[in-house]
């Protein structure tokens, strides 16, 4: 009889780590609502656990940080099945309006580019009295208060500019 207990706690035991759904990290993690879920985190969340709450989202165009101990808690609390990635000891969250965040392809920290090369933005040239705006292709990464160059895609020309926010910049008067 003792066997069979034995037996029987075993294989609940390695059932329930067999039958575990394995999930990934996402490389840009952006919430979408009030709050950061596991959805937003993972890759292959099931439905019903992607809803679940982890922590509060930044405000709109704002970032924050999720430890990795706090995501390995959340996703084993939650019976998912992940190994954190080596080096990585926290991820940066965005809301919809903010930078993307991306995991560095080796190393522990996060790039903190606010405008990607490539990305269409939208750059304003001001002055008292009248303000221009028209959109332009990155050529480079930036953060905000970096001075990088766009290519003003009707007149194909290059053009300075300071990053002020995701996917805005202002020329230089």
């Amino acid at each position: 009889m003792r066997w069979f207990s034995l037996l029987a706690i075993f294989y609940f035991f390695f059932s329930a780590v067999a039958f575990a759904d394995p999930v990934t990290l996402r490389t840009r993690v952006e919430a979408n609502g009030p709050a950061v879920t596991m959805g937003d985190v993972f890759i292959g969340a099931p439905a019903d656990v992607a809803r679940r709450a982890i922590a509060p989202a930044p405000a709109p165009g704002q970032v924050s940080t999720l430890s990795m101990a706090v995501i390995a808690a959340t996703a084993s609390a939650a019976g998912l099945e992940f190994t954190p990635p080596a080096g990585v000891n926290s991820v940066q969250v965005i809301r919809p309006g903010g930078m993307r965040a991306t995991l560095a392809p080796s190393g522990g920290s996060v790039s903190d580019a606010a405008i990607r090369r490539g990305e269409m933005v939208t750059l304003t040239y001001a002055v008292p009295g009248i303000s221009l705006s028209m959109r332009a292709r990155a050529m480079e990464d930036g953060a905000i208060g970096d001075s990088i160059t766009f290519l003003n895609t009707s007149s194909n020309r290059q053009i300075d500019a300071v990053v002020t926010a995701p996917g805005q910049a202002q020329a230089a008067q």
